[in-house]
């Protein structure tokens, strides 16, 4: 199921950066300054209480961000366990790192077993096996 507002999804376009997490960081980054520089120019308990604020909101946010990377890397290790199963080649999971199992999920069934096989035995970066892939399977799910 491909999204209808996203162009088909390959090796040169597959990276997502979510256009209002980027927006929603550079404005904390700059109210943090801003709160640096006024608590700088007036040194008072409540300048200095809005920028501890505002650093533990950015650190909150930064916090979210990397928990949903890490939730979304432990689904797509279930199913790259899945897929795996389903080739017969589960004893390759503990073979391969998360890295890869990542990167190997942009491949279709057909090139997967092959590819499993080139990325333990050259140890191919992520990079290098999402180069490999031949027939690109878009994640469109990713956030």
């Amino acid at each position: 199921m491909t999204p209808v507002t996203r162009e088909t999804q390959q090796y040169a376009n597959h990276v997502y950066r979510a256009r209002a997490w980027s927006i929603t960081s550079l404005i904390a980054l700059l109210v943090v300054l801003a709160l640096a520089f006024h608590a700088y120019q007036e040194p008072t308990y409540v300048s200095f209480a809005l920028l501890v604020l505002a650093g533990v909101v950015v650190a909150a946010l930064s916090l979210l961000r990397m928990f949903a990377i890490r939730l979304q890397n432990r689904i797509i290790r279930l199913e790259m366990q899945v897929r795996l199963v389903r080739l017969g080649r589960e004893r390759d999971l503990l073979r391969l790192t998360l890295p890869q199992l990542i990167a190997l999920r942009f491949a279709s069934e057909s090139e997967l077993p092959a590819l499993i096989d080139r990325a333990i035995a050259e140890r191919m970066t992520p990079d290098a096996i999402k180069r490999a892939i031949r027939d690109w399977q878009g994640d469109y799910f990713r956030t």
